[in-house]
């Protein structure tokens, strides 16, 4: 047991609050380790002078913020990094960490193009309308009709239905597929943000395995045959997040399973937008081959600007009532302002040179990434926005990324990717697009290579 004691003296807010701050601080400094047990509330009341409820209410605190751990008779234990990282947020402005836990795009010209339809938006007389009833415009489902075609998506402006974002769409799609307790199968490592969702709505993920092309068709297969399996959520291009991107053929095996056993096939598609590869022949979005159990997500938060929080999903004539409701009862409509800039850029073209900006620099960062890294292995795509960096012994993901986090520099380990109780690989997600600047960037990497040049830690003795 560790003999931590908190400074709360320049700590401002509530002495429970500054309690949790502090926990937090320690962690991520390195002076909380992974699986120490920390004080009993009795004795950190009696040295911090404050009551017992007071160090509860902490600990409860820094709980639900996923950095410890309670059990009942045993005491609260410092929680692995990564595991707490479903919702990871960025780094304080002005702050000397180098953030590269967040899987967005790297800058691009979408701040000159806001301030242009800002203005255009304020000079237009009709404006004051977007603070009123919002409505699923017809002419808003033509844009997300027309978004989605560009990566070989076709689908009718009835059956597109525009949410707050993918993440929303997502949501508003489990809801509308299952029922608490039952099953919905992805891959092994999948976006972290979908067992966010599906813990709030009761839904068992089943992990399936996967390989370099991502996931294997016969771990399908077999999920299908353990029984009724509402759908199957996957992100067959740009995969999220080893960057995987899934052959036509795989495709087309996945797709043959999900017909014969009649499971709703989910493709997340929000990366597509950014890869080189589609749209092409040899690379078909996968949702499509399945016909009426075909649903696609995606958004253009990670195309064009993270705080355009505008999504899209289209699925079969006899879903999209559901998914309506799905959106009105979780936020009534996308913003309306948000949602017209979204629709205009779309329609004039802003979205193309907003988006040639980006894979441009994307493309610039990733020849430096892999100058840094040169002799590492890992998985990248030209124009996305992360690299899959893969540990060589004896590194372990977690270990690598609390030492990253000791010298200030933030990234994603494979557990807070994982779904099911299969060991997950040494790896780690580093988002080269997130740094504001190339600096930044080329000082986060630098750091990752003089991690990976020096002896791993064999970590905390166990006596």
């Amino acid at each position: 047991m560790t003999n931590w004691q908190p400074d709360l003296s320049n700590r401002k807010g509530p002495k429970y609050r500054a309690i949790a701050q502090a926990i937090a601080a320690d962690v991520a400094d390195g002076r909380l380790a992974p699986g120490e047990k920390l004080p009993p509330l009795r004795d950190l009341a009696w040295t911090l002078g404050v009551a017992v409820g007071t160090v509860s209410r902490g600990y409860a605190e820094a709980e639900r913020n996923g950095l410890v751990k309670g059990a009942v008779g045993s005491g609260t234990y410092v929680m692995r990094p990564g595991l707490h990282q479903v919702y990871p947020t960025l780094a304080e402005p002005g702050s000397d960490v180098i953030d590269m836990a967040m899987a967005a795009p790297p800058p691009g010209e979408e701040g000159i193009h806001f301030a242009a339809a800002l203005r255009r938006l304020a000079d237009d007389p009709r404006c004051a309308a977007l603070l009123g009833p919002p409505s699923g415009s017809a002419r808003y489902r033509a844009a997300g009709a027309a978004w989605l075609a560009r990566t070989g998506i076709e689908a009718s402006p009835d059956r597109i239905v525009m949410t707050a974002g993918a993440q929303h769409g997502i949501a508003v799609t489990f809801a509308a597929l299952a029922q608490p307790g039952d099953r919905i199968a992805t891959e092994c490592l999948t976006y972290n943000g979908i067992k966010a969702v599906a813990a709030m709505l009761g839904i068992k993920l089943e992990g399936l395995p996967m390989d370099a092309d991502g996931l294997l068709p016969d771990a399908f297969e077999d999920a299908c045959k353990r029984g009724t399996l509402r759908a199957l959520y996957c992100i067959p291009s740009g995969h999220n997040p080893t960057t995987a991107t899934m052959p036509q053929a795989r495709r087309e095996e996945i797709a043959e399973i999900a017909l014969r056993h009649g499971v709703t096939v989910i493709e997340d598609d929000i990366f597509t937008a950014l890869l080189p590869s589609r749209p092409a022949p040899l690379s078909p979005p996968l949702s499509p081959m399945v016909g009426d159990l075909g649903v696609c997500i995606t958004s253009l938060s990670k195309a064009v600007a993270p705080g355009l929080r505008i999504g899209f999903v289209t699925g079969p004539a006899s879903m999209i009532d559901r998914l309506r409701v799905g959106v009105r009862a979780t936020c009534w409509a996308a913003t309306p302002v948000t949602a017209e800039i979204a629709v205009q850029w779309i329609e004039d073209g802003t979205v193309d040179r907003i988006l040639q900006s980006r894979v441009a620099e994307s493309k610039a960062r990733l020849d430096i990434v892999r100058d840094i890294l040169d002799g590492c292995t890992f998985d990248a795509v030209p124009g996305h926005v992360y690299a899959w960096l893969h540990l060589p012994d004896p590194w372990r993901a977690n270990d690598f990324v609390a030492e990253a986090a000791r010298r200030k520099v933030r990234i994603t380990s494979s557990e807070a990717f994982a779904v099911g109780r299969a060991e997950p690989p040494h790896a780690v997600r580093i988002c080269y697009g997130l740094p504001d600047t190339r600096e930044k960037m080329v000082a986060g990497l630098k750091t990752l290579a003089d991690i990976l040049a020096a002896p791993a830690s064999s970590g905390t003795p166990v006596v």
